[in-house]
């Protein structure tokens, strides 16, 4: 596809106030076919695109060039549930994966929130995580192998279902994981799985302050129950959700907790009142729970659609996905909030509260270059901060081209020139998604 019209849904992803045309899109119908286009077009930049939900601006042709889009690698090629593992090509939906896993009573953890669109090839390129990943953890976790079309088109084969042992014995998969589409090309995966568990409690508790909603936080994550997940929402967040078709009657100008445990169901019964407890004992007086499916997926839901109902309200926004610790998320929400008062426009935030994962939304308009210069201004200063309390850069959505410019603040240049040195040998022309994570990175004609 070569025509602006056609092109104009490849320019941006999820960050979509940035947007960088490529001068075509190419989709490959299959893996081999996708070997043979990087073969060909080696001599432009290339950049590898699947849902195009990156919050960070990762799959877009930032040097112009070409973008691929995998959407035709499509196939769940196998389920093994005797070795808790599956075969995936890279283009699979999350949510679909799921559901092809349910009536063999398996699991895939990981759950970013974009699950509905988001494809497993860009969850392994940026090592996304989700609501779940306080217990589960992150995607490459879960990553047995790889397959990978590297630049000069062959197709190499790192780990797989024998855990890297066999034929496989290069645990490379290490290197390609979290490596933003800077070192290949991803055609197909080997993913662990996990039992579904037997039943899960859901909780969600309001909180009138800040300092009680962090008791019931430290609270959680120290509880033997293990919560699945502990996700917060700030009163900004929670008006939103009021305001919304998926209005739950919550004060709107409280902090929300939602919080979740999974198990055994004799096991996770028994534990319910502690957790409630636990809640209430911060200073909740209103703490619900049950043990409904509909419930649950309409609670979470209300929390993962918060980026939809920003776009209904705001013509940009800029989401941040710093990680902090937990002792400091007084101080970093403070400043968010002084920082966005001080600019003129709003700041809502949610984030993954067991690990710490921050995500502030920063609303405006890129349309006035005014506003764009502040925001800008305001995520650098974020970043600063959360560096100095002891934080990093990202959790879940990676660098792409809109942290780049902060590798410096967490990395000195012995460590850098380290990291720099890996895209030197399967990319080193940076033919491959160019001016991402390191703004060194440029395609050289």
């Amino acid at each position: 596809m070569t025509s602006p019209a056609q092109m104009a849904g490849y320019a941006s992803d999820g960050l979509g106030y940035k947007t960088f045309p490529p001068d075509a899109v190419v989709i490959p119908a299959d893996a081999d076919d996708l070997a043979r286009v990087i073969a060909v077009l080696k001599g432009v930049p290339i950049c590898l695109r699947g849902a195009g939900t990156s919050l960070s601006g990762g799959p877009v042709a930032a040097q112009g060039g070409v973008v691929i889009h995998t959407s035709r690698l499509r196939a769940i090629r196998k389920i093994c549930p005797e070795g808790l593992w599956c075969e995936v090509e890279c283009g699979v939906n999350l949510n679909r994966l799921d559901q092809a896993l349910a009536p063999y009573g398996l699991c895939y953890p990981p759950d970013p929130s974009s699950g509905p669109v988001c494809t497993i090839g860009g969850n392994v390129a940026s090592n996304a995580g989700g609501a779940h990943c306080f217990r589960y953890g992150v995607t490459g976790n879960y990553v047995l192998g790889v397959e990978v079309v590297l630049l000069d088109g062959s197709v190499h084969r790192f780990g797989g279902p024998a855990g890297g042992r066999g034929r496989w014995q290069e645990d490379w998969k290490r290197l390609m994981i979290g490596s933003e589409g800077t070192l290949g090309a991803f055609t197909r995966f080997w993913l662990r799985l996990t039992p579904r568990a037997e039943k899960a409690w859901t909780f969600r508790a309001t909180y009138a302050d800040l300092a009680s909603t962090e008791r019931a936080i430290h609270g959680l994550v120290r509880h033997p129950a293990f919560p699945v997940a502990i996700e917060l929402m700030d009163p900004r967040a929670v008006a939103l959700v009021e305001s919304s078709s998926m209005a739950m009657g919550l004060p709107k100008d409280h902090f929300m907790i939602v919080t979740e445990i999974d198990g055994p169901a004799a096991l996770v019964d028994r534990r319910v009142e502690s957790v409630a407890e636990v809640l209430r004992s911060a200073g909740s007086k209103d703490v619900q729970f049950g043990d409904s499916p509909e419930a649950r997926k309409n609670l979470f839901q209300a929390r993962k659609a918060m980026g939809g109902l920003l776009g209904q309200i705001s013509p940009d926004y800029l989401v941040q996905d710093a990680v902090i610790p937990k002792r400091a998320l007084a101080e970093l929400l403070q400043l968010i909030y002084d920082e966005a008062d001080q600019a003129g426009f709003p700041a809502v935030t949610v984030m993954h509260a067991g690990d710490g994962n921050l995500h502030p939304n920063f609303l405006f308009d890129s349309s006035k270059p005014e506003e764009l210069e502040k925001v800008e201004g305001i995520s650098k200063r974020l970043m600063e901060r959360v560096v100095a309390v002891g934080g990093t850069l990202s959790g879940e959505h990676g660098i792409g081209n809109d942290k780049s410019e902060y590798m410096g603040m967490v990395f000195g240049p012995d460590s850098l020139r380290l990291q720099l040195a890996i895209p030197q040998i399967f990319n080193p022309r940076h033919v491959f998604n160019p001016l991402k994570v390191f703004p060194e990175r440029r395609f050289a004609a």
